[in-house]
């Protein structure tokens, strides 16, 4: 039986989790077959991040049907590519064909400024009107549980206001601590942490920056790292040891579990483990060493 969903509830989601970036590099079947075998191997839920190429809530509704069992969250679904009552009637379709089962995640970027409104009153609206159409529908609040990414200090508290939680990427335990005292003891917060498995440190860096490319493009992505602390030298590209160091779990299964581990010391109720590499059966492997 899936653990209740609702806001009261929202701790009982698993404290284990996966977000998987790989999907945007399988077909229908290749998705199918990869999420299955995840269930099988024993992970409970699922945070399908949005970046290259799939749309995130058909994606979600594809993983759900492959999996029996399996909780599926966007982990996130980018607010400035749909308008809100889109969001908010593929959100509560989900909810309502898999009770228990989905998790809405929202997400802005710095890139709305282009339209003259800043990220925290846009996600604010944005809300207002996700929570209009599902009362419109006939639905509640509680039936379409939903978490915020943020890294602001605006958005974190519009989480713990208008969310059951929230999800954080790219981010040391040291802004796990900061996220927590913002919101509380009692909020979710998941975290999504990097990882390598089954190579050396310095073929873990090779692995961690080629993933990091992308991101060290994003301006907010660099604001974001830069009020954690890393310099201007840092996060030139392709990224310094430092920054692959903080940001990248890497070794054996237990390494990868010891380093999660200061992430829930600092405050996480969850971890989603993101592992970085080609999608071969070391990976897979990899996956099944991980389960819980």
């Amino acid at each position: 039986m899936s653990p209740s969903l609702s806001p009261s509830g929202a701790r009982s989601w698993p404290r284990t989790a996966l977000s998987v970036a790989e999907l945007d590099d399988l077909d229908h079947d290749g998705v199918r077959r990869f999420v299955g075998a995840l269930e099988e191997c024993g992970h409970r839920m699922l945070w399908i991040p949005e970046v290259a190429g799939r749309e995130a809530f058909t994606t979600a509704a594809l993983v759900l049907g492959a999996t029996r069992r399996m909780i599926v969250g966007n982990g996130v679904a980018r607010a400035l590519e749909r308008v809100p009552k889109s969001a908010a009637s593929a959100a509560q379709d989900l909810a309502a064909g898999h009770p228990g089962r989905y998790v809405l995640g929202l997400g802005v970027s710095g890139a709305v400024r282009q339209r003259g409104i800043g990220p925290l009153p846009f996600l604010r609206d944005y809300l207002d009107e996700v929570d209009a159409t599902i009362a419109r529908r006939g639905g509640t609040r509680a039936e379409v549980p939903r978490v915020l990414g943020a890294y602001s200090a605006g958005i974190t508290r519009l989480a713990a206001e208008r969310a059951d939680g929230l999800i954080t990427f790219l981010v040391t335990p040291e802004h796990t601590g900061w996220a927590r005292e913002t919101i509380g003891p009692d909020l979710f917060l998941s975290v999504v942490q990097w990882a390598v498995v089954g190579r050396d440190r310095a073929t873990a860096r090779d692995v961690a920056r080629s993933r990091l490319a992308y991101y060290l493009t994003l301006p907010h992505q660099i604001a974001k790292l830069t009020r954690l602390g890393f310099t201007e030298a840092d996060l030139a590209p392709p990224g310094s040891d430092r920054l692959i160091d903080a940001l990248v779990a890497w070794g054996t299964p237990e390494q990868v579990r010891q380093a999660v581990q200061h992430q829930y010391d600092a405050g996480a109720t969850q971890v989603a483990v993101s592992l970085l590499g080609p999608l071969d059966d070391a990976k897979i492997d990899a996956y099944r060493a991980l389960a819980p």
